[in-house]
Formats: structure tokens, sequence, C-alpha cells
């Protein structure tokens, strides 16, 4: 008997430029697609800066998956196994392998990647328990250690690279392209650092009009977009689109029809990217990716709060194996517990009394009783012990043996 392995590959901010990252950004449907080709259990994480297949597959199956969803022939992947894929999934839940550490948005997007494996019907017993301490590992992190307190999130540093190239931002416009809710978070933030007339545009008029009320602007149509990057101080660009929406023919355009002699400020944080990168060669531009944020809060944390965190992470990746380890005595307890159904059943049968149901009662409290401490005993061996005390249970209880007919017409009669 072997017990299942959790196994991961994936992408990152820490292995792979945006440039190869944003192949990996797989939207929503390709996802489902992802999850629905899979057999066994397997979760998906897709976030700003990773992409990460967690499975009961082999990693080799993973990447496969992985590398044909992207149509690509290489990653670069990372791959974790067993309690190293367990931490690590810990660690993005408690935002440790965050671009910006701790940032809170990230337990959203696991619990959202949870509940599409749930949907697909890919999320069985053992990534369900995995995500579910997951979350409740990332929460415990943020009540428990001072790793996301007060500590820059990526819309207070993309607030940061505004101010650093603008100075004051009390009275700048600002545009918003797109309505994803990271953009949403960073208007807030540069709303409260100052910034004013606000803007939204967005492909949809609802979705922008519904964003524009919410921060206290004003959405205007797609097909002036030109004219409102003209206009803006400050732009946001959140879309969903797989290519960019912004070129660079498009933003040397728009800069020759600015009256500001300011740069304009352009804050990308699509992925895909949403701005054609060699936007940032154009004079009057100042072009902000998500790779542009990497590590600005990291040194912010205080050593202490990490080592906690990670000792936090540790200790619950530890009870985690010792679940999952039990798990392989279940087969065995099942059968066990079949077995005693069985025996009942057929005494019950052979008593020849009146009032067998009050009978069979009976006989299943006693068998309750009697297996109780016996299958607890499985469960707690096996984590610590291993297959050996499984299978030395499975030979002491004669649970490999077949029992056809317990009332005595098989190979052999338990019931006495």
């Amino acid at each position: 008997m072997t017990g299942p392995v959790v196994n991961l590959v994936g992408i990152s901010h820490k292995t792979a430029p945006l440039a190869r990252r944003e192949r990996f950004a797989f939207p929503t449907v390709t996802c489902r697609e992802i999850l629905s080709q899979s057999e066994e259990e397997t979760l998906i994480l897709v976030t700003c800066n990773r992409t990460e297949l967690y499975g009961l597959a082999g990693a080799a199956r993973l990447e496969k998956r992985l590398l044909g969803a992207a149509d690509a022939d290489q990653g670069p992947f990372y791959v974790r196994e067993g309690l190293e894929a367990v931490q690590h999934l810990y660690e993005v839940a408690g935002g440790l392998d965050s671009m910006v550490l701790g940032e809170p948005q990230i337990l959203g997007q696991v619990k959202r990647a949870m509940g599409a494996a749930r949907e697909a019907g890919r999320l069985g017993p053992v990534l369900d328990e995995l995500t579910r301490r997951a979350v409740r590992v990332g929460r415990r992190i943020r009540r428990e250690t001072e790793v996301g307190r007060g500590l820059p999130s990526i819309p207070k540093v993309a607030t940061s690279m505004a101010r650093l190239t603008l100075g004051e931002l009390s009275g700048r416009s600002m545009l918003i392209v797109g309505s994803g809710k990271l953009g949403d978070l960073t208007a807030q933030t540069l709303q409260r650092a100052g910034a004013a007339d606000i803007v939204v545009t967005n492909r949809r008029a609802e979705p922008a009009e519904r964003l524009a009320q919410a921060i206290g602007g004003r959405a205007e149509p797609l097909s002036d977009l030109d004219q409102l990057l003209a206009d803006a101080d400050i732009v946001i660009s959140c879309t969903s689109s797989q290519t960019p929406i912004l070129s660079r023919q498009q933003m040397e355009r728009v800069v020759r029809q600015r009256r500001s002699p300011q740069p304009l400020v352009m804050i990308d944080i699509a992925v895909p990217r949403d701005v054609e990168p060699t936007a940032r060669e154009i004079e009057g531009v100042r072009l902000f990716d998500l790779d542009d944020l990497r590590g600005w809060s990291s040194e912010a944390v205080p050593r202490k709060a990490v080592d906690a965190a990670r000792d936090i992470i540790a200790a619950e990746a530890q009870e985690f194996d010792v679940w999952l380890a039990g798990r392989s005595a279940v087969p065995t307890i099942r059968a066990l517990r079949d077995r005693a159904e069985r025996i009942v059943a057929a005494e019950v049968e052979r008593s020849g009394l009146d009032d067998q149901e009050a009978l069979r009662t009976f006989g299943r409290r006693v068998m309750n009783k009697l297996l109780h401490h016996p299958t607890a005993r499985l469960k707690d061996r096996a984590a610590t012990e291993g297959e050996t005390y499984v299978d030395l249970a499975r030979d002491l209880f004669a649970l490999d043996l077949e029992f056809p007919d317990e009332r005595g017409n098989g190979r052999r009669d338990d019931s006495g």
C-alpha cells in the first residue's frame, strides 16, 4: 500500500520574468479545461505573479498539462513533492512567497482556486483538506505574526512609484483601464494619497460604471481611450486581455497630444501585460509593471516575523503529513468494520429470535465499542510506524482472506 503524494509544478516571479510568466497566466476558461482533463485530484492557482498546478498525479504529468495549455515547450518550472509541496502552498497562503510580503489578496485567490476545483469535481479529500488548512495557516500567520501588518501592498508600492515620479499627488488626474480588483484597490490607495478626477474605462460599460460609482469617479467609453490617456497624469491598467491593448505606436501618439510637461505614469498590473513593454522607451512615459514592484517592501518585514511565520508553516505541514499518513489505514479500517458488520448480521439471523432489530442494535453497539480503540490506534500508528503496522493489522484480523458467506458457507467462518 502507498499513500497519496501531493505534487506541485509551478512558475512564479521568483523563477521567471514577467515576459515568460504571462504565457502561463491562463484565463478562467483554460483553468477549467485543465481541471476537466484531469482524472485525479487537481487544483490550479493563477495569480498575478504565479501559476501553480497541484495534484496527486506525478510531476511529469502536471508539467505536461501546463505546457499543453500554454502551447509551450518549456517552463521554466519548479517542482515540489510531498511535504515540500505542502509547505510551499502554506507559504503562498501566508504571503511569504508574494512579491510584496504579506499581501492579503492571496488568501482570496486560494479560496477561489478551491471553489473552481470543487466545481470541476477535482477537489477530493486530500486537496480539500490541504487547501482548507492552507487558508487556516494564512490567517494564523497574519494573526500571530507581524507579516502583513501595516506593510506595503502592491497598491501602496504603486502609489509610492507614482509619488516618486510626480511628487505631490494632490489634484492629479487618474485613469483606470479595466475593472480588475487589484486596479480597484490601487485606485483607492492613490485616491487617499490625493489623486482626483478619476475616470474609469472598460470594454463593457456596466463594470466601468460600477467601479466609477464605488470610488467617486466617472465612466467613459473605451472608444475615447486616446484622449483619456492624454488627459491623465496616472494610468492604472488592469484588464483581463490576453494581448496588449496599448501599443507603443498608440502611446507615442498620446504623448504628442499631451499638454502636461510631466511624464505620464503608466502602472500596468495586468498579467498578461496590457502595455507593450517597449513603450517604456518613449520619452515622456514612465511605465511600471509587476516586475518593477518586486522586492520594494521585502526589507520592511522584520526578520523575526518571517521566522515566526516559517515556524508555524513547518509545524502545520508536519501535522498535515501525519494526517495524510494516517489515511493509509482507512481501507483497512473500512474492511475491518465491514467484516464486523457481516458477522453481526450473520449471528442475528442465526439466532432465530423474534426481535432481531433490537439484537442487531445491541450487536452494533458492542461492535463499535470493541473497534473504537483498534481503529484509533490504527490511524495513529499508520502515521508514525508506516505501512508495516497496517499490514500487520490486516494479517492479525485476516482481512486479506475471502469470506463470501459469514454464515458458514464460505472458506472460513469467524462467527463461531
